[in-house]
């Protein structure tokens, strides 16, 4: 399992229980260096750790997690502001690696997702005033379409009645209020998912790290609100930016939970992989069985 060192407040890195031996023995890692993994309840010295005194590193004398702990490098966790807020926005892009310091306590980073979204509602209020009605957006853009099919749908789209303003802004409203908790729970779904492949990351740090990320990806993408009139626009925009967009969530994501981005997006697609084999095929088959066996009776 990967281990976390720290030297007077600074993230030194992730690294391999081989490569810390190794940086002991030459030097690069003092016995003084904070060490943490997950499952730990606090920064260790790397002169205390059992395991690294096999490779001749002396016990460090008069130094322990109580006397000497690690503070949190990430603005967020050291005090709430809008400053805090965009400075962390900031590190995570820029220099995700910083993360790994983190408490990861899940009420600062349900905070954290609510300002984002907060942030985001100017957006969304342009949104909704010029474009109150996203279905005949999404109907004029299958109008370009030369299939009778598409045509015919678009054109039933186009005569039903709008959805009235009120409902719209309370249907919104209400989706923004609970949308951390949605993402906890997808969190929870993911702690799953990590455990089946056998990696030990707390479920809190998991949802917090989900949090974490997932407030950066509504900052970042809040302004293409402002295309909700134009599904077309929507649509290469999105293309464009789908990659770099997972590309910095997961980034985010494994820092913060120190594990590597790709068996993050491994085990993420594993799971949206059973969820769409429960959600969609296992329903699927149940009617086909259904008309099976009405058909024999």
């Amino acid at each position: 399992m990967q281990i976390h060192v720290a030297r007077n407040s600074t993230q030194l890195g992730v690294f391999a229980p081989e490569e810390i031996i190794a940086g002991l023995q030459s030097g690069r890692f003092l016995a003084s260096d904070l060490a943490w993994r997950d499952g730990m309840p606090a920064w260790t010295p790397l002169g205390d750790w059992a395991e690294f005194r096999g490779a001749g590193v002396p016990p460090s004398p008069g130094v322990s997690a109580a006397s000497a702990p690690v503070v949190s490098t990430i603005p967020w966790e050291q005090g709430k502001s809008l400053g805090s807020f965009f400075a962390t926005v900031k590190l995570a892009i820029v220099n995700p690696a910083a993360l790994a310091t983190g408490r990861f306590a899940f009420g600062d980073w349900l905070i954290f997702c609510y300002v984002a979204l907060a942030i985001s509602l100017p957006f969304q209020a342009v949104r909704l005033a010029f474009a109150p009605d996203p279905g005949r957006s999404v109907a004029e853009f299958l109008q370009g379409f030369s299939s009778p099919t598409i045509q015919a749908l678009a054109e039933q789209m186009l005569k039903a009645p709008p959805t009235p303003m009120g409902v719209t802004i309370v249907s919104t409203i209400i989706s923004l209020a609970f949308a951390p908790l949605f993402y906890a729970f997808f969190a929870l779904l993911h702690w799953v998912g990590q455990r089946v492949f056998r990696i030990q990351v707390s479920v809190e740090r998991t949802a917090a790290a989900t949090l974490l990320a997932t407030g950066v990806l509504i900052l970042l993408m809040a302004p293409f609100q402002l295309l909700a009139f134009n599904f077309g626009a929507q649509m290469v925009i999105s293309s464009v930016f789908f990659i770099p967009a997972l590309v910095v969530y997961f980034r985010c994501f494994g820092a913060a939970t120190g594990v590597s981005p790709w068996k993050q997006f491994g085990i993420s697609s594993f799971v949206w992989f059973v969820l769409c084999c429960c959600c969609c095929a296992a329903p699927l088959v149940a009617v086909a069985s259904a008309g099976s066996i009405a058909t024999l009776r």
